[in-house]
Order: C-alpha cells, then sequence, then structure tokens
C-alpha cells in the first residue's frame, strides 16, 4: 500500500543543501519501498556547461589549461542526488549512486544498498535528499513510499570464486603489510559486492583493507565476515562525503553523523572522532570539485592539522604523475615543514574489478605485531608507512646504538642511514628505481644514485634541527617518470 507520496522542486540556490521529507509508517509492517525520481539528470545547453566548467576549472585545477575541446569532453554535466534515511531512533545510512530513478528497501531481513538491515519501526520517519550538483535550471523530485506486510523475496549475495589469503605477523614483530585504505563497495558507488571485494583484494595481494563507503557503514559486517572466512583483515570506516570535501574515518568509535558536518564545526568533528580512537585521513584533497566531482576537492578550512592522522599524497590512478596529486604532495610536505606529523597515504578509492588500465600504487605500514584493526591504526596513528609504485622499501636510521625507523622519533645529531629496496613481484606495471632523495627540513638534501643489481644504500645524514626527514624514490614507471614511492617522516627533536 501507498503510504506516502509528494513532489519537490530544488533549484540551484539549493546546491549543497540537505532537504528533509518526512513521513509516518504505520505499524505491522514487513518492509517498505522508497522510490525516488529526480528530473532532469543532464545539463545540454553546452555553451552553458562550458561556462560552468570554465569558472570550476579556474578554482580546482589552477596548475594546468584546459582547451575548449578538453571541457567538452565531460559532457554532458549532471545533477546527482543522495538519499539518507532515518527511522526516528537512527540513521540507516545513504545512498550516495548515480542513477536519478532509485528503488529502495528497508526491512528486518534485508535492506538494498546503502541501507542496514532494521525492523520497520512505526513512526516519523526522515528522507533527507543531500543535492551534491545542480547544474540545470531546476530539479523535480518524486518521493513514493509503500508499505508491506507480508515477506518480501529478496535477492541472495552469490559470489562462487574463494581465494585464501595468509597472514604473515608475528606477534612482537614490525613487518610491513600492503594495505588498501580507501574501499568501496555497491553499499555506496562501487560495483562490489561484499564477497566480490574481499576475493579482489585477496587476488591483489592485500592482506588487509579498509571499507570506507560514502556515509554509510552498512556493507562493514558482511565484508568482515568474508574477510574472516578467506583469511583478508578488514577494518570498519566511513568516508565523509560532504559538500565541502571528503575524509576517510576508520574505526567506527565516534559517532559523528556526517548530514550534520558544515564548515564551521569541521574541526570539531576531525576532534571528535579522533578523541574516539578513529583515524582520520584527508581524502583525494585536490581533484577537481563541482560539477564534475561534487565534494571531492578540500574547500575546508582545516586548522587542528595535529588531529588528522594522514593525508592522501596519492590517490586513484597515475598518481606519481596525475596533476592533482602533484599539487597534493606539494601541500603535505608543506604540512610537514610546519611540525604536522601527518601519515603519508595512497587511497586507490577502489570501486570496481581490475580489468587493467591506468597504473595504480600500493600503501605499505609498518604492523606492529599481528595484523588487525587495531594494529592497522596503530600503523597509521604512528606514521609507519610508505607509498610505492613497484618496490618494497625498508629504513634504518642508526646512532650507534638504537635502530629507528619510519614514524619513529630521533633527536638531532649524526646518523648512518640504511634503505633497502626490492622489486614487488606481482606489481602490474613496469618500475624502475633510479635514484633515491634523502630531504626534509632537519637535513641538506642528498640525493643517492643506485647501481645495476644493487638492492641496499648507505650513507651518512646529519639532522640539525627539530623537523622531519623522509625518503623518496625516483625513476620511471609505466613509461612515465616521477616518484616512484615516497615515505612518511621520521621526525627529529632537539638534542
Amino acid at each position: 500500500m501507498q503510504i506516502f507520496h509528494t513532489k519537490v522542486r530544488v533549484l540551484p540556490k539549493d546546491l549543497r543543501t540537505h532537504i528533509k521529507v518526512k513521513f509516518n509508517v504505520p505499524d505491522n509492517l514487513s518492509y517498505i519501498t522508497i522510490s525516488t525520481f529526480y528530473a532532469p539528470k543532464y545539463e545540454s545547453d553546452e555553451k552553458k556547461c562550458i561556462a560552468i566548467l570554465d569558472e570550476s576549472l579556474k578554482k580546482y585545477a589552477p596548475y594546468r589549461k584546459f582547451s575548449y575541446e578538453d571541457m567538452r569532453m565531460s559532457l554532458p554535466l549532471s545533477n546527482h542526488i543522495a538519499w539518507s534515511l532515518d527511522d526516528g531512533e537512527k540513521n540507516l545510512g545513504t545512498e550516495h549512486r548515480h542513477k536519478p530513478d532509485q528503488v529502495h528497501i528497508v526491512s528486518e531481513d534485508y535492506s538494498s544498498n546503502g541501507f542496514v538491515k532494521t525492523k520497520i519501526r512505526a513512526g516519523e520517519w526522515t528522507l533527507t535528499a543531500s543535492i551534491n550538483s545542480i547544474v540545470t535550471d531546476f530539479i523535480d523530485i518524486d518521493v513514493t513510499v509503500n508499505g508491506f506486510e507480508e515477506k518480501g523475496d529478496f535477492p541472495k549475495d552469490i559470489y562462487p570464486e574463494e581465494l585464501y589469503t595468509s597472514n604473515d605477523s608475528k606477534k612482537g614483530q614490525l613487518s610491513w603489510q600492503r594495505v588498501e585504505m580507501h574501499c568501496h563497495t555497491v553499499a555506496s558507488d562501487g560495483d562490489m559486492i561484499p564477497k566480490e571485494l574481499v576475493q579482489n583484494a585477496i587476488k591483489r595481494g592485500y592482506k588487509a583493507i579498509c571499507v570506507t563507503d560514502h556515509n554509510t557503514t552498512s556493507n562493514v559486517d558482511a565484508v568482515k565476515e568474508y574477510g574472516k572466512k578467506y583469511g583478508l583483515v578488514v577494518a570498519g570506516g566511513i568516508e565523509w562525503t560532504t559538500f565541502w570535501g571528503h575524509l576517510t574515518v576508520i574505526g567506527r568509535n565516534s559517532d559523528v553523523n556526517w548530514l550534520d558536518i558544515t564548515p564551521q564545526n569541521i574541526n570539531a568533528c576531525i576532534v571528535k572522532a579522533r578523541q574516539s580512537g578513529d583515524i582520520v585521513t584527508l581524502a583525494h584533497p585536490k581533484r577537481i570539485g563541482w560539477p564534475l566531482c561534487a565534494g571531492c576537492h578540500n574547500d575546508f578550512n582545516i586548522t587542528n592539522w595535529d588531529y588528522l592522522t594522514s593525508y592522501e599524497v596519492w590517490s586513484h590512478f597515475d598518481p606519481n604523475t596525475a596533476p592533482a596529486d602533484l599539487w597534493a604532495k606539494r601541500e603535505w610536505t608543506e604540512l610537514l615543514d610546519k611540525g604536522f606529523k601527518l601519515a603519508a597515504m595512497y587511497g586507490y578509492d577502489w570501486h570496481s574489478p581490475d580489468v587493467g588500465g591506468p597504473s595504480f600504487a600500493y600503501t605499505y605500514l609498518g604492523i606492529d605485531g599481528e595484523l588487525s584493526e587495531q594494529t592497522i591504526l596503530d600503523a597509521v596513528e604512528n606514521c609507519r608507512s610508505y607509498i610505492t609504485m613497484g618496490y618494497e622499501v625498508e629504513v634504518f636510521l642508526s646512532d650507534g646504538e638504537k635502530v629507528y625507523t619510519l614514524g619513529q622519533t630521533v633527536k638531532a645529531g649524526n646518523y648512518d642511514i640504511s634503505i633497502k629496496y626490492k622489486k614487488i613481484p606481482d606489481y602490474p606495471f613496469e618500475s624502475k628505481l633510479q635514484n633515491i632523495l634523502i630531504t626534509g627540513n632537519s637535513c641538506k638534501d642528498i640525493e643517492l644514485c643506485l647501481c645495476e643489481n644493487q638492492s641496499e644504500i648507505k650513507t651518512n645524514i646529519y639532522l640539525s634541527r627539530k623537523g622531519y626527514m623522509r625518503i623518496e624514490g625516483r625513476g620511471v614507471c609505466d613509461r612515465r617518470e616521477g616518484d616512484i614511492f615516497i615515505t612518511s617522516p621520521i621526525c627529529v627533536e632537539e638534542n
């Protein structure tokens, strides 16, 4: 039976706002369906689109020039609305896909992508339309809610292939493990069901992954269940997907409601998440924003960088040469220069199974003891990470008595430094490391050229003052010159 229907018109002034629609649900329902539809989806006026793009690219991509033909490749521009649901007692999740017509199912036995399973509660519910992008003169929205007393016949989660992985970390030892920190499932705008994500992660040699769907944790437990079955460690998280920027928050300890995040309270939200025990990473901060990727660019005025744990220096495809990532690396370095301790992260922003295509990178974390969700959080918290396109790396600093590695703090003075490196056998792109740079504001830059068949290079370094040092490797990957790896910093304090 139909229990609610409404029509809403939104205008360009409603961009970056949440529009709430309230409806009442009667007693004794087994499940409800919420049909949402909006139109138009696209702006077809080429001149209008080009004008919008031209203004946007001047703001979000000042590092490069775009021709008229470059901009035409992104046409037509599209509207985008995401839907969130609250049953009056709890937030049930978010649907963040891009189809203008959707049917959302909520029940105790099954809920559609983005929403958690729940018994249908009688009372007032709230459906929130988040206007991520509006490029047309208006958008007309149609919402219909139907209720059903009988049990529904819902689809089953089927994915036949079964692969297993092994955990080679050991209690009481530091090991470097390949971890993907930024993954999506069908719960948001990904294409992989939970089991498929786990199986594909095992195929790619990950020992752990973090589930960070847009504004929903509805698939975290299912991914964890399959991870436990097949030997893959899974950390639960969410990607705060706001109108002004994206942050991945891993640990699921905080209760921050993403719908409440604004430029005015973002710093307080980060502090709350961190004080609850979560790690917080600034995601793809220099990616082009509205209207091409609404909210992807960091437009927040973040002032409490001490509370962030990490920064996506690299993101998505061709990360070591993408202009947005070069800009991100520059900002990350500037933050390190100012004294902030931020782990270097790569976020594949994994949405679909691998089918070939542009190059990507890996994040390696220094895991202290057995690999688990908590030791992943600890590694990021303590800046034990490096990002790489084809080489495993180990860095050791010795003062003659003690040996230090990435993420640790040393006193100013003289050190012997050893950098070990070896090719990753299953990295799918041709990569050649040619030289290594030791850099930072505590030392003079030292560039080391590598010889054929070499796997370790040593030198002496003087750390003169409080600050940091880090290592980066340079060379050629996928026939393009750029960084091959970047490490998180070793912090330096006064002697």
